[in-house]
């Protein structure tokens, strides 16, 4: 795999400072460039400071896959790898993943013998769906590169909200780059869709979602229980993962309202509606108690978060798992034909 530019251009800012670095447009392609790492000598006026020059095309090399870079004020040159070898002193195989945004075939062997070589397995097989993959270069948090700046990146994104990166996925090139992926599996454990949730909180595509299925065919369910258990049905995967957390069963509907095929979905289990604490969130659940009371079931119940916090993941930010479960324990109410009318009349 060549190397992938975005993360070339992360790694070379971590390591030589965003200061230091200098893009220079060329006739082998678009060039970064920093003072040499070899000599702290000085040639001439002009561009004094960047005599490495670091090209993730590959410019002229035998080996563009590789990457080049070369030094105008020693002539050192080699390969983009080799240098992200020598400088973070790391073996091959590390750095090729690290910049190629993949993982090398040498790593996958080592990987295939490893599993072979155990007597350690997974106790749940989770079954992959052939109609549907996740978004290209999207790997498990957890076994990218210890090192590896998308994975201690995900990592502190989802320490800050207390959710834990296993089984969390991060896209780390591509039109999903910088996106925590979530998953959804139906209850047979096979791949239906997902969701991705950019990093960057000033990026206004907050949400990037499977374009080839239908979100309103599909839940995400933080496990799918026996029939009749209750599930907590909101709007976001975080706060599904929130309550999960809390030891009671998370169900994210990815809005604010259910479609008649999210419903089937539902009908056997006691829903109980905990939507945000807005005043959209008050409506959605209105809006969806009330259908959910047409639509015959038998028990609804609601609960709300605290008025200062607009949802459960910001409880739990700042609180913790016992405060979310308490709560919930305590402030659940039935849903009946009557708390519409309440709901809406006292604002609560």
């Amino acid at each position: 795999m060549p190397v992938d530019f975005d993360l070339f251009y992360e790694w070379a800012q971590d390591h030589f400072g965003e200061e230091n670095i200098k893009i220079k447009k060329t006739s082998h392609g678009v060039e970064i460039c920093t003072n040499s790492v070899w000599s702290e000598s000085k040639i001439g006026k002009t561009d004094s400071k960047f005599h490495l020059w670091m090209n993730t095309s590959g410019g002229k090399s035998k080996h563009p896959e590789f990457g080049s870079y070369r030094c105008w004020l020693t002539d050192e040159m080699g390969s983009l790898v080799g240098l992200v070898c020598k400088l973070s002193g790391i073996d091959w195989e590390e750095a090729e993943s690290r910049i190629c945004g993949t993982t090398s075939l040498r790593v996958l062997e080592q990987r295939v013998h490893d599993f072979f070589g155990s007597t350690d397995f997974v106790d749940v097989v989770v079954k992959e769906s052939k109609n549907i993959d996740l978004p290209k270069s999207s790997y498990l948090i957890n076994e990218l590169l210890p090192n590896n700046l998308m994975r201690n990146r995900a990592e502190k994104y989802l320490a800050d909200r207390k959710i834990p990166s296993e089984n969390m996925y991060v896209c780390i090139a591509g039109d999903f780059k910088n996106r925590i992926v979530i998953p959804y599996y139906n209850s047979d454990n096979e791949l239906i869709y997902y969701n991705s949730r950019i990093m960057d909180e000033k990026n206004k595509m907050r949400y990037r979602k499977c374009d080839s299925v239908n979100k309103e065919s599909v839940l995400y369910m933080t496990s799918w229980p026996k029939p009749k258990t209750k599930i907590y049905i909101m709007e976001g995967e975080f706060d599904a993962i929130s309550l999960k957390l809390s030891g009671l069963v998370g169900c994210a509907c990815g809005g604010k309202y259910l479609s008649d095929k999210q419903i089937d979905l539902i009908k056997n289990y006691e829903p109980v509606l905990a939507f945000d604490s807005d005043n959209a969130g008050l409506q959605a659940m209105v809006d969806i108690g009330s259908s959910l009371l047409e639509k015959g079931f038998p028990k609804i119940s609601y609960v709300r978060p605290p008025k200062v916090y607009k949802d459960w993941n910001k409880l739990l930010k700042e609180k913790n798992v016992e405060t979310v479960y308490e709560y919930i324990k305590r402030f659940e109410k039935p849903f009946t034909s009557f708390t519409s009318d309440i709901l809406l009349s006292n604002k609560i």
